[in-house]
């Protein structure tokens, strides 16, 4: 989009925002810190004077730009170590989510409660398991990624 002409302005639930801009060659790349750490400002100084842009924020995720001084792009973590902390970070926030798919999951397959036939509860009982395993397939996806990063320590 930013080859277009288009700079990403916000990030809401399901859509980006853009916004005309004349810069052609930004790059954009996310990363996920949570906001309440106590090191945040560092955090945010550290990829400032690296000479990334914040550009928005949602949830944890952070999109930053830069304007490449070449052809090659550059990436915000060098090393693997610094990459795995990052996905280190992303688990880390996912745990909580198990909370919210685990105790739903686990009231729609009651069975020891009087039946329920409603569409809205046949519905729930394909919905909630086919999240779950969305979840169980990106948290296993990101354990993956990161156990690789760990056992290729590039520095």
């Amino acid at each position: 989009m930013a080859a277009q002409g288009w700079m990403l302005e916000s990030v809401v639930p399901f859509a980006y925002l853009f916004r005309k801009t004349t810069e052609k060659s930004t790059s954009i790349r996310l990363d996920y810190k949570n906001t309440w750490d106590r090191d945040y400002q560092v955090y945010l100084a550290t990829f400032s004077d690296a000479g990334w842009m914040l550009l928005t924020i949602f949830g944890n995720w952070h999109y930053f730009s830069i304007n490449p001084k070449n052809e090659m792009v550059p990436e915000i973590y060098n090393s693997n170590r610094t990459k795995a902390l990052k996905y280190r970070r992303l688990l880390i926030g996912m745990a909580p989510l198990i909370l919210l798919i685990v105790n739903p999951l686990a009231h729609a397959f009651d069975f020891g409660s009087q039946p329920d036939k409603s569409g809205f509860n046949v519905g729930l009982r394909v919905f909630l398991p086919l999240t779950a395993l969305l979840f169980i397939f990106s948290f296993l996806r990101v354990c993956i990624k990161l156990i690789l990063l760990r056992t290729n320590n590039r520095e």
